[in-house]
């Protein structure tokens, strides 16, 4: 089958970083057997500084198009404007490559479902947003609803979200999960002395860091706090951390490569992350594949994977429950089996799983 993997809002050649998810989709369903082609539509601020145009490179194996619109601040009905040329420059150079997809497949957006159209292809969108974790205007519902039910099937990556859609918008999306990557993320366990928490996330105020280190400043003995991520709370998240005494046992460590954080979580005892929202968790899970117990809020998409067996669940802004939480854990953390959670969160998330609940759903699209 020839598919096309396209994500809104990917990252440049360079980096590849934002919105991986979908391309991690794309290599699981390459490494199926598919002819798989990835397109990246980045019309991200021009903060980020990048040329225009369109360009086509190699990534692992998978060729990709890259369509760069920077664009800022816009009034309204522009932004839509610039995707619309994002896609129309990866239309043609996939046309000018002599190569036509089976099977079109967003992440994040819908640039490319006017492609679909106008070559006939089937469109399958996977929703991310956040947008859902809120009542909509009528207005703004009733737009996406226009925009969903031009899709040959809507997917949502949690319950929670799929449940969300259809309050706002009446359409049922078929969950599907993200996948993890099991190749990093694989138990493996490196000595250490003192009990250590690890978390990662982006330092903004949904993620709630600053919640954590106070729940982590209430804790008795001695265990260390390693915080991944960066943003704009990076600098107070600092000062907090100077002020509640904490900064000999406490390490920002920044952005990094997946595979410097996946050495992080063998070093570590349990993953926390006091998330305010969540349509879906991919760092929960990154942490489970290794191995790792995880303290997570029931804020959208952790409860869908975090069970007795493998963490702990607890309100959202809850301090109080939070330093419980990982009180416990460090009092328990024996009662969890590091390799049980590793094989279960492999069962449901691996790329194999999720390539093979994919391609049954484009083999149904596509008979319809």
């Amino acid at each position: 089958m020839k598919i096309l993997i396209a994500a809104s809002g990917f990252d440049s050649p360079r980096k590849h970083e934002v919105n991986i998810f979908a391309l991690d989709q794309a290599k699981a369903l390459r490494d199926a057997g598919h002819d798989v082609r990835f397109a990246a539509v980045d019309t991200r601020s021009i903060r980020h500084s990048r040329p225009w145009g369109c360009y086509r490179y190699t990534l692992d194996g998978i060729p990709v198009y890259y369509a760069s619109v920077p664009c800022g601040a816009l009034p309204m009905g522009l932004p839509e404007l610039a995707g619309r040329l994002a896609a129309s420059g990866i239309r043609r150079a996939i046309a000018k490559d002599g190569w036509k997809p089976d099977i079109i497949h967003q992440h994040f957006g819908l640039e490319l479902a006017a492609m679909a159209e106008r070559e006939g292809i089937p469109f399958v969108f996977t929703e991310h947003s956040s947008l859902h974790n809120r009542a909509l205007s009528p207005e703004k519902a009733e737009h996406l609803k226009r925009k969903y039910e031009c899709c040959a099937a809507v997917l949502a990556v949690s319950r929670a979200l799929a449940k969300n859609m259809r309050a706002n918008t009446g359409v049922e999306a078929i969950v599907v999960p993200n996948i993890v990557d099991t190749a990093r993320f694989a138990p493996k366990r490196n000595a250490h002395e003192r009990f250590t928490f690890v978390s990662a996330g982006n330092l903004i105020p949904v993620k709630n860091m600053a919640g954590l280190l106070h729940a982590f400043a209430a804790l008795h003995g001695e265990p260390r706090l390693i915080i991944f991520g960066d943003g704009p709370e990076s600098g107070a998240l600092r000062a907090l951390c100077a002020e509640l005494g904490l900064y000999s046992r406490v390490s920002f460590r920044g952005h990094c490569p997946r595979e410097e954080l996946a050495e992080a979580y063998a070093a570590a005892d349990c993953f926390v992350l006091a998330s305010r929202s969540e349509t879906f968790g991919v760092a929960y899970i990154e942490a489970m594949a290794a191995g790792l117990p995880v303290i997570a809020t029931r804020c959208g998409g952790p409860e869908d994977f975090v069970t007795e067996e493998n963490g702990i669940l607890i309100p959202v802004d809850d301090e109080s429950a939070l330093a419980g939480a990982m009180e416990r854990m460090m009092l328990r953390r024996a009662d969890y089996d590091s390799a049980a959670i590793a094989a279960d969160t492999r069962r449901k998330f691996a790329p194999e799983t999720i390539a093979a609940r994919l391609t049954e759903l484009y083999e149904g699209v596509l008979s319809c």
